[in-house]
């Protein structure tokens, strides 16, 4: 893209700078969207576009989970579910979440907002593209600018003009008793197989599960652990590994042996990742949801002695590590092998990504910096997340040029890299599917 041209003052510099940012091709780096077939069967009116994180902010703010999962019972009339809802959509709206959906409702639907006079109307218009590929091809392409997008969601299925798929193994890492052993070496359950007979075959069932994973297009690999154990994985000998598998098939580990079982796999994940050159995207910092969460065991800084462990294996650490921003530029500072993923960051707080955007330009070589990642399962949220991640961007680029931190004409190369360079090569993206994934059809 062409350097940005000087401008006459501030507001002209900052609005060309926005103007620009928001036009550009980005990888989105991590998402669980729907499919379209999934997009027919659950985009039936309005709440299917507060259906995803919006969900914790309203039970956060009194209503009970209950009447939260009664909102997308399609059966029960639309109206009364608007009165249990729009108290608690009163005063989230203007959370991170909250605004994700309204820039949905005016930028996709050409609504003013998510309110009491226009939610009959929003749910005709949402029902009206359920499960078409032509509303796809205009919110995430069209309108949304996405080379593609990043799928975790247990499948290397899907159109790959929109999506590339990410397979987690975590199955894999936390199973503990036969049953287990044997489902998570298929991706499934395993129709009564036997688990692997000991570790060594069990690692073999991995490799091959992997091999197929590869074949189908996968290009990462991504932990969820963070929401069931600590990030801290100590490092464990193979014969203690071996023992508590056989124990384990003559009956379960107990919590305090499950940990070093899982210890032990986690790290040969990691090897396994550096020999197929894989990225290995963690979930760090905070968690979906209410009660569950923990965040006491979600710091990115626990993964320091993994980073040490493994410098052929490159991590890419998810969300900014917020609330552990700063702890995430310290091991993206330090460690060659340490990326920053500010996937959901943008609607956990928009503020926040400006912020942590300006830290990590200051401490971190910007090749090792993501801006975007939807994190959604609804399309038209993930382009929404795009728009304010984009602003944010725009923001920090044009805070920088006026502070003289920046010079105006790597704005534009700066911006090409935080939203779409980085991830390219990060996970060996060639010209030619882009080429391929941003050429208009139809």
């Amino acid at each position: 893209m062409e350097s940005m041209r000087s401008a006459d003052s501030p507001s002209h510099l900052r609005s060309q700078i926005r103007d620009e940012v928001m036009g550009l091709w980005a990888l989105d780096a991590h998402e669980h969207l729907h499919f379209p077939d999934q997009h027919a069967e659950h985009a039936n009116d309005c709440f299917y576009l507060t259906n995803h994180y919006l969900n914790a902010d309203l039970v956060s703010a009194g209503m009970p989970e209950e009447t939260m999962q009664r909102l997308v019972d399609p059966s029960a009339p639309l109206d009364l579910r608007w009165m249990a809802f729009e108290p608690f959509w009163e005063v989230s709206r203007t959370t991170g979440y909250g605004q994700a959906v309204e820039r949905a409702v005016r930028d996709l639907y050409g609504l003013p907002g998510l309110t009491a006079s226009t939610y009959q109307e929003l749910s005709l218009r949402v029902a009206e593209t359920a499960g078409e590929v032509s509303w796809y091809e205009q919110v995430l392409k069209r309108n949304g600018r996405f080379i593609a997008s990043l799928m975790d969601v247990g499948s290397t299925r899907g159109d790959r003009r929109y999506f590339l798929p990410v397979m987690r193994v975590d199955r894999f890492i936390v199973a503990g008793k036969p049953s287990e052993f044997a489902d998570a070496v298929t991706n499934g359950p395993s129709d009564g197989r036997d688990a692997p007979a000991d570790i060594g075959a069990y690692l073999k069932a991995l490799d091959d599960l992997l091999g197929a994973y590869r074949s189908e297009g996968m290009i990462a690999l991504k932990c969820g652990l963070a929401y069931r154990r600590s990030l801290r994985f100590e490092t464990v000998d193979r014969a203690t590994a071996s023992s508590l598998y056989d124990q384990a098939l003559r009956g379960g580990l107990s919590p305090s042996d499950a940990g070093p079982l899982q210890d032990f796999l986690f790290h040969e994940v990691c090897d396994r990742a550096s020999a197929l050159h894989l990225p290995y995207q963690v979930h760090t910092g905070l968690q979906a949801g209410n009660w569950g969460a923990d965040i006491a065991i979600t710091n990115p800084a626990f993964l320091t002695n993994t980073l040490k462990a493994h410098p052929g294996t490159t991590f890419d650490l998810f969300h900014g590590g917020y609330p552990y921003g700063g702890e995430l530029a310290s091991l993206a500072k330090n460690f060659p092998n340490a990326y920053i993923n500010a996937c959901w960051l943008a609607i956990i707080s928009p503020t926040v990504l400006r912020r942590c955007l300006h830290e990590w330009l200051d401490t971190v070589p910007h090749n090792k910096i993501q801006a975007f990642g939807g994190d959604y399962r609804m399309p038209e949220l993930a382009y929404a997340h795009g728009q304010m991640a984009r602003e944010a961007v725009a923001d920090v680029l044009a805070d920088r040029v006026e502070a003289g931190w920046l010079a105006e004409a790597d704005a534009s190369a700066l911006a090409n890299r935080l939203l779409r360079d980085n991830g390219l090569k990060l996970f060996a993206i060639d010209d030619e599917f882009v080429k391929s994934a941003t050429a208009p059809i139809g």
